[in-house]
């Protein structure tokens, strides 16, 4: 098992609080238009304390397949962050999740149109069916850090292939620094990801929504299907979604 080890980001902290600091001029306009400027001001100051705060208990997996993990843990610490903040001026997980995943969207937006269509072509590539094969084959569930996950491919049009995470290292770290509100919305950061980078992402159910695991179900060409067993959970989904889909109309219809 790749080993854990906490404090490892204690000496990139200036460069995590930079990018966090980018992150949240993206937002800016959003945040204002919704809350005005000076709870904008007020809560970039206050978020970025709470992820100062975080990063030396930020857990860091070694190893290269541990690589995603990591990235993971890190857009964690920084939505647990903003969660925190908003929290102390009574927003609800609702309103700091439309948030973070505002973020996501801003920030996936920023990768190269050609570096997305390279990664969604390489994640269906024959060789990652055969390694996701492999690894299915052997039954076995791998443990990196505090994640805990096994390997499925799909058969027939249902998926390609898939993950079950039977433990998550997301969960454990929001659970354990006052997310637990907060914990199945993080989950929900998977909806502008897999819409950015093409994933094809199918998932009904998360450890977080208190089922046994997470499973994710990945499709070529196929649109992002994400839906949460926790109600407050999904109706946030499903407003966001139609908000979503109602500015795209009013978009096309400016050109």
């Amino acid at each position: 098992m790749p080993s854990q080890t906490i404090g490892h980001y204690s000496s990139h902290k200036h460069k995590l609080l930079k990018e966090f600091d980018r992150t949240s001029g993206l937002t800016k306009a959003w945040v204002v238009a919704r809350y005005g400027k000076e709870f904008a001001s007020t809560l970039k100051r206050e978020a970025r304390q709470e992820f100062e705060t975080l990063i030396p208990e930020i857990p860091y997996i070694k190893g290269l397949r541990a690589k995603a993990f990591n990235i993971f843990l890190l857009v964690t610490a920084q939505e647990l962050a903003v969660y925190k903040a908003m929290k102390k001026h009574g927003k609800s997980p609702a309103a700091a999740w439309a948030l973070c995943h505002q973020a996501i969207r801003l920030r996936a937006a920023e990768t190269p149109r050609w570096k997305r269509w390279l990664l969604r072509r390489f994640m269906f590539s024959g060789l990652v069916r055969k390694i996701m094969e492999r690894r299915a084959r052997k039954q076995q569930k791998v443990r990196f850090g505090d994640f805990g996950v096994e390997y499925v491919v799909g058969e027939g049009d249902d998926f390609d292939w898939g993950i079950n995470y039977l433990q998550c290292g997301n969960h454990s770290f929001a659970m354990k620094h006052g997310g637990e509100a907060f914990a199945p919305y993080i989950c929900m950061s998977d909806i502008a990801l897999s819409d950015a980078l093409g994933w094809g992402l199918i998932r009904t159910q998360t450890l977080a929504d208190g089922c046994d695991h997470c499973d994710f179900r990945f499709k070529k060409d196929t649109a992002t299907q994400i839906s949460s067993k926790t109600p407050e959970v999904q109706a946030t989904i499903e407003r966001i979604r139609n908000n979503e889909a109602k500015q795209a109309v009013t978009a096309d219809r400016e050109l």
